[in-house]
């Protein structure tokens, strides 16, 4: 299994959709965090399953809405990105192919 590395950012995201499903008071932030580990783990084991989201990262589906973006790498999963994918996501698209310098 890899490691799994937050980013900062990423780590904000998901920290921000938590609060906002706490403070509904149905305990739902919950039941995303246990969602996310479980993914996250199979993940790990499995860097390649899922599918691209934009070249060379790649895309897991959280509870139908949500994303993980991460990224599989030597050194272990890097998680990019926690959104919801609902959302325009052609800023983060366009992030990514910066970061990556549009490698495949």
């Amino acid at each position: 299994m890899k490691e799994i590395i937050w980013t900062a950012g990423a780590g904000r995201e998901l920290q921000e959709f938590y609060e906002q499903l706490e403070d509904a008071g149905d305990e739902s932030g919950t039941a995303l965090l246990e969602d996310v580990q479980r993914l996250l783990s199979l993940a790990s084991s499995k860097p390649f399953m899922d599918t691209y989201f934009e070249k060379p990262t790649r895309k897991l589906l959280v509870a139908r809405k949500y994303g993980i973006i991460y990224s599989p790498e030597d050194r272990g999963i890097v998680v990019l990105s926690f959104v919801d994918l609902r959302r325009d996501l052609q800023p983060l698209r366009r992030r990514i192919r910066d970061w990556f310098g549009g490698r495949e």
